[in-house]
């Protein structure tokens, strides 16, 4: 499979600290990946980087062939690159359907023009109840976000990125603060989504039960660089990765 995205050389420091540091990475298209390290590593702004939210000091970052380095967000969303953050981004006032539904309907609306076209609201309308249905959220699609437990927070702030029909889906720590079993649903959600929508999923994690239950490459940062990279197999018993993050317990 060709490289959807390319990570090239990508540096970033604040004052005298290399905080990305001269990473290289291509994520091949249609992967499941994990980016793991201990806190500190680098794998957030690594994400922030990526999806345009900071600027690099060196190096790129290439989609689909494109250069995408100095690229601001919006745009790179346009591309098919979507983020969800490690804390739900959602309206919480608003009803779970309508969080989808104003989502998908921004989605529809073209070129930002004022006028909408009754197909649009139509089109919007569907694809929302098709994202509930595919999310496992259609029976709590009347109640407010903020009645939903922090699991389905979660996958409601997944469901929202998922209406902008991403080719790569970059997850910050997806299963953070969850119940063991909210982590076992989001598991299996997530391997489902990511083969139903075709798409390359990127993800940081801590639950190395996750990481290494759905991961096809596991990615380690440590200190700003990365030290190994690999299957799953192959980072269990990387002595390098071992001693700096996972230690024996995972053997």
């Amino acid at each position: 499979m060709p490289a959807i995205l390319e990570i090239k050389n990508l540096d970033k420091h604040f004052g005298g600290i290399h905080v990305t540091n001269r990473v290289n990475i291509d994520f091949k298209k249609g992967e499941m990946s994990a980016i793991i390290g201990p806190n500190g590593a680098g794998k957030t702004t690594l994400f922030n980087l990526i999806s345009g939210f900071i600027p690099s000091d060196d190096g790129a970052v290439v989609y689909e062939g494109q250069d995408i380095t100095k690229a601001r967000p919006e745009s790179i969303v346009k591309l098919g690159m979507v983020r969800a953050f490690q804390v739900a981004s959602v309206f919480l006032e608003e009803s779970v359907f309508d969080n989808i539904y104003l989502a998908s309907l921004a989605h529809f609306q073209k070129n930002g023009k004022i006028f909408i076209n009754k197909m649009v609201f139509k089109d919007a309308r569907e694809h929302a109840e098709f994202i509930l249905n595919k999310i496992g959220l259609y029976n709590c699609k009347d109640l407010k976000a903020s009645e939903l437990s922090h699991g389905d927070m979660k996958v409601l702030d997944i469901a929202i990125a998922l209406t902008l029909q991403p080719k790569i889906l970059l997850l910050d720590e997806p299963t953070a603060g969850m119940a063991p079993d909210e982590r076992i649903k989001m598991m299996g959600l997530l391997k489902e989504l990511h083969e139903f929508f075709q798409l390359t999923t990127i993800f940081i994690e801590h639950d190395m039960d996750m990481v290494f239950g759905i991961a096809e490459i596991i990615r380690v940062l440590v200190q700003g660089q990365l030290i190994a990279e690999g299957p799953p197999d192959y980072i269990r018993q990387h002595e390098t990765v071992i001693e700096a993050y996972l230690g024996k317990e995972v053997l």
